[in-house]
């Protein structure tokens, strides 16, 4: 009986998918595909701009990229909408911890501020990783996956 090398017999009980000769490529919401093969400079540049115009402007930055941009390519299209949905969301939960510390004013200040504050640090802090995180991946070309607990899709 002949034994076959140790990287042939490796290969062999790997399943179809896992075999490194059979991968696709995969290929994300709206056409944007894992790899930068396809996507232009210029629309890296103004995914990661709008990402970075949202830390500080919040959604008038990624808004006004989405609809200049939004048609050109679906990698723009992607990037712009996600990071004007991250910051509509933000500004949405903004307005919750609002009403909650005005209701909680209601009762004592010092309790809307012990629970307020921390809960909008945390909201912030969240935010702020996911467009960080957002604009690394738009300027390597990538997609990024948000979970829908923290960005709703508000923009599309």
């Amino acid at each position: 009986m002949t034994r076959k090398p140790a990287s042939q017999e490796s290969r062999a009980r790997l399943p179809d998918s896992r075999r490194p000769e059979s991968r696709v490529p995969d290929s994300g919401p709206a056409g944007v595909r894992d790899g930068a093969a396809e996507v232009r400079d210029g629309d890296m540049t103004s995914a990661t701009f709008g990402y970075l115009g949202a830390i500080f402007l919040g959604p008038v930055i990624p808004l006004v990229v989405y609809l200049l941009r939004a048609r050109k390519s679906p990698f723009m299209r992607y990037h712009a909408a996600t990071a004007a949905n991250l910051s509509l969301t933000g500004a949405l939960y903004g307005v919750c911890c609002l009403i909650l510390g005005g209701l909680l004013l209601l009762d004592s200040i010092t309790v809307a501020l012990i629970v307020v504050l921390p809960v909008g640090a945390a909201i912030w802090v969240s935010m702020l990783r996911y467009l960080i995180r957002g604009a690394g991946a738009a300027n390597r070309g990538e997609k990024l996956e948000v979970p829908g607990w923290i960005c709703a899709r508000i923009v599309s």
